[in-house]
């Protein structure tokens, strides 16, 4: 009770929280119900719940019903066709992920409970409370029988027959239901994958029609020995090193972000003192385009920043990054331009784009351009915000390099990592360290209910806690420096 009250306490509120604002902020949990940029040519003519293959394209999804718990079955009403078209294929399985989840859970209940709560309700251990219904309860060692019985037909797996992998039928042999569920969903999503990627919308997006080779030799980066050695090829580019363009795009990006955010702040500014009524400073005739809002913003207010930061002379931020784009614009035109034309500082990396889906799988599975240590690691259906650009240029020594360097740092971070959960472990049996630790001798003076929460509650969030951050320092430690593949799918 000392941990399942806690709990109570905090989830119970944060799932009325969402319910409530569920029906107010409808740009947070429903945007694609209203936002006028998507398509609702067929709202007016179709009842929300009824979907036609017309319906179904249509970019805006029906609107949810506004109550409190209605909304639920609509959910469940929606088809896998809808959400197939509405998202991407990874969002639907991550979707039908928490469906197969909660489906789990629940026949994991309905097993267990029918059996272990009367077995461990009438075990005789002496408990009391909720702890009467734990395994702790059972003072006879044969009663586990019961507990190796449930478990086998709720998680273990002895043998599975594969009826059809087309059709994806799988015949339940000496399984528990956790394997088959498991077994079942990986035909499912292979099946799925297969059918959703060969549809004509995927097939004919450029990313699935074009394969990505990383280091290629120096001899092997020409257009000519690509299209010689690769059938139905419609177009090749070879990366080229271009860091310099990158430095300027970066440079003419941030200034225009930054004078994105001034010109917002001018106009809140304006927009507050015009609502308050206040009079205006200049003729609106004498304005230039772009500045009315100084009809009521002084030049004191306007948003300005420091040639040199923190010690240099302020000036108008607005003027200065509009001077400045003027210059860069330019610049970044002519070096794109420039390396259009050019063919030096090729990089190791080459995207071939064939005329069909099936000819760009066909040299995918090729292996008789793979040598060991050149023209991979290989990638297709990959999108350009899916390319690790930087990462093009790194050589077979570099890759292998940061691999050790990487794995190295993974191994002595479970070693150490094994150190605080294992102290976090130990809360768990507080009150037999109190016998052997005199330091620890107070702790069996605390309440039952303060000793509960520290044997209970308490460990589970410390080693939640820990467990997140294990990504956080994976990313940024590891990921960002010694990554060492061309996406970020690899």
């Amino acid at each position: 009770m000392s941990t399942l009250i806690p709990l109570l306490l905090v989830s119970i509120p944060l799932v009325f929280a969402f319910l409530y604002l569920r029906q107010r902020l409808h740009r947070v949990y429903a945007p694609r119900t209203f936002l006028g940029i998507l398509h609702d040519e067929y709202e007016s003519i179709f009842p929300p719940l009824e979907y036609s293959s017309d319906v179904m394209r249509r970019e805006k999804t029906p609107k949810p019903a506004l109550g409190m718990f209605n909304w639920i079955s609509e959910f469940r009403k929606l088809p896998d066709e809808f959400l197939l078209n509405h998202q991407s294929l990874d969002s639907y399985l991550f979707v039908r992920f928490f469906k197969m989840i909660t489906l789990i859970c629940f026949v994991g209940t309905c097993i267990t409970w029918a059996v272990l709560i009367y077995v461990n309700g009438t075990g005789g251990g002496g408990e009391s409370g909720l702890d009467k219904l734990a395994f702790s309860n059972v003072a006879d060692p044969s009663r586990y029988h019961w507990h190796t019985l449930v478990a086998w037909i709720f998680l273990s797996a002895s043998r599975f027959h594969v009826a059809s992998k087309i059709y994806g039928l799988v015949v339940l042999n000496y399984a528990g239901y956790v394997m088959y569920t498991i077994t079942s969903e990986t035909i499912y999503y292979v099946n799925l994958r297969q059918a959703y990627l060969m549809t004509p919308n995927n097939a004919s997006r450029v990313s699935n029609r074009t394969i990505l080779l990383t280091s290629v030799p120096e001899d092997y980066r020409d257009e000519r020995w690509i299209r010689g050695e690769f059938q139905q090829v419609k177009r090749v580019w070879i990366a080229t090193d271009v860091k310099e363009l990158e430095s300027l795009v970066s440079e003419r990006d941030n200034i225009a972000y930054g004078l994105e955010d001034a010109e917002i702040k001018l106009s809140t500014i304006a927009t507050k003192k015009l609502l308050k009524g206040e009079k205006h400073h200049t003729d609106p005739e004498s304005l230039h385009s772009g500045s009315l809002a100084s009809q009521w913003v002084s030049k004191k207010e306007w948003p300005s920043r420091r040639v040199i930061p923190l010690v240099g002379r302020k000036i108008d931020a607005i003027e200065w990054s509009r001077s400045q784009l003027k210059q860069l614009i330019p610049k970044v035109q002519y070096m794109q331009d420039r390396y259009r034309e050019a063919n030096t500082g090729l990089l190791p990396a080459v995207f071939i784009e064939f005329e069909s889906q099936r000819a760009a799988q066909a040299a995918f599975q090729r292996n008789s351009w793979k040598q060991p240590g050149h023209m991979e690691p290989a990638a297709i259906g990959v999108g350009p915000d899916e390319v690790i650009w930087k990462n093009l240029n790194i050589t077979k020594g570099e890759r292998l390099a940061r691999t050790i360097i990487a794995n190295t740092i993974i191994t002595i971070l479970i070693i150490f990592w094994s150190i605080p959960v294992g102290l976090v472990g130990a809360l768990t049996n507080v009150e037999a360290l109190a016998d052997s630790v005199p330091l620890l001798s107070f702790v069996k003076e605390l309440p039952s209910p303060v000793l509960g929460v520290i044997t209970g509650l308490l460990p589970a969030l410390l080693i939640s806690a820990l467990l997140a951050l294990v990504p956080i320092i994976c990313r940024r430690e590891y990921s960002k420096p010694l990554h060492n593949h061309p996406t970020n799918m690899m």
